[in-house]
């Protein structure tokens, strides 16, 4: 199954990710190798919230940001 294929239940529960170099935040299956928006090859930050505690899961953590 593509991408475009998910449902958006499957896509609400992916990852949120951080570049490390822009902070640039975005959510995807996997952390890429290159970020979307400065275009280097980045370390990622897996910024996702998985507790009722941060508003999750399915949320950013506020307190990863």
């Amino acid at each position: 199954m593509s991408q475009n294929e998910r449902t958006t239940e499957e896509k609400r529960f992916e990852p949120y990710w951080k570049c490390e170099n822009c902070g640039n935040t975005f959510q995807a299956s996997t952390a890429p190798n290159t970020c979307p928006i400065c275009k280097q090859t980045c370390t990622f930050m897996n910024v996702s919230c998985y507790t009722p505690d941060c508003g999750g899961p399915g949320k950013i953590d506020p307190q990863l940001l």
